[in-house]
C-alpha cells in the first residue's frame, strides 16, 4: 500500500512520484531494470524473465537502442553482438536496432509504429550524452514513455541507466564520457535543464559502475556536494548489480 502524500521538510522534489498514491493513482505503471553492465548476472536475468512473463518470447519485440555505444568506441559489431545475445538468451523474435542519432522526427515515429507493441526498449551501454541529446533530439523522448505506458519494460546498461533518471549529471563523477560525443555535438551539460534524465525512476538518479574508489561512501557523497546531487536520491550500482521498477515496487537486485 502506497503512502499518502506529505509534505516534506527537504522540498517537494524529495518525495519521488513513485511513492506517491495520488500521482500513482493517475500515471501509468511503468517497469524497469536498470544495471551498471547489463543483465549479467542471474539474479538480473530471473527479474527480466519474471517481468517478461510467461508468454512466448518469440511474439515479444525489442527496440534497442545502439546511440551510446557507436559514440564510444565500440562497433557495429558489437550491437550485432548484443542482438544476437538477446535473441540466444531470451529467445525474442525481434530485435529491431533504431538509432535515434540518425532516425530522427516523422521517420523515428514511423518507424516505431512499424515495430507494433513494444515489449522491451534496450538502453545500451557507451556515452551518455549522446544517448540523451538524440533522444531528445528525435523526439525519441515522449515515444520511449508512450512505449512504456503501454507496458514495455526499459533495460538500461549503464548509460542507459544514466539516462533513465532523473539527471544525467550522474556522468560527471567519474568524468569518463566525452560531453561532445567526439565532437558532433555542442551542449552545455552544466545547465540543469539540458541535463536533465527521462525521470523514469521516480525521481531517483543512477550511478553505474560505483567499483573500487567509485563505490566507496565517501567519495560518493564528495561528488554529489561538489556538483549540487544532494537533494535527491541517487542509486548506486556496482557492475553486475541492478535496480528494478515494476509498479509501486522498487528493490535492488545483485
Amino acid at each position: 500500500q502506497l503512502p499518502p502524500c506529505f509534505p516534506c521538510p527537504l522540498g517537494p522534489q524529495h518525495l519521488p512520484p513513485l511513492h506517491c498514491a495520488c500521482n500513482a493513482a493517475a500515471m501509468p505503471s511503468h517497469r524497469l531494470i536498470l544495471t551498471s553492465c547489463g543483465l549479467v548476472s542471474s539474479q538480473l536475468k530471473s527479474e527480466f524473465k519474471r517481468m517478461l512473463g510467461k508468454e512466448s518470447a518469440e511474439d515479444k519485440t525489442v527496440w534497442y537502442l545502439p546511440t551510446a555505444p557507436l559514440r564510444d568506441g565500440m562497433s557495429p559489431s558489437f550491437v550485432r553482438s548484443q542482438v544476437a545475445d538477446l535473441k540466444r538468451e531470451y529467445g525474442f523474435g525481434r530485435v529491431e536496432v533504431i538509432d535515434v542519432e540518425y532516425v530522427k522526427g516523422d521517420e523515428l515515429k514511423k518507424k516505431i509504429a512499424e515495430l507494433g507493441k513494444i515489449d522491451v526498449i534496450y538502453a545500451e551501454m557507451g556515452n551518455t550524452y549522446n544517448l540523451r541529446h538524440h533522444l531528445r533530439t528525435s523526439g525519441g523522448d515522449e515515444l520511449v514513455r508512450e512505449a512504456m505506458d503501454a507496458g514495455a519494460i526499459y533495460v538500461g546498461s549503464s548509460a542507459g541507466s544514466i539516462v533513465a533518471g532523473r539527471t544525467i549529471q550522474m556522468a560527471f563523477w567519474k568524468d569518463w564520457d566525452d560531453r561532445t560525443a567526439e565532437g558532433t555535438i555542442n551542449v552545455d551539460w552544466e545547465d540543469k535543464d539540458l541535463a536533465k534524465g527521462l525521470d523514469l525512476g521516480g525521481g531517483r538518479s543512477f550511478f553505474p559502475h560505483a567499483n573500487g574508489q567509485y563505490g566507496r561512501k565517501a567519495w560518493q557523497d564528495e561528488q554529489a556536494r561538489k556538483h549540487g546531487h544532494t537533494d535527491h536520491e541517487v542509486i548506486k550500482l556496482a557492475d553486475g548489480e541492478g535496480f528494478v521498477i515494476d509498479g509501486d515496487k522498487a528493490y535492488p537486485v545483485c
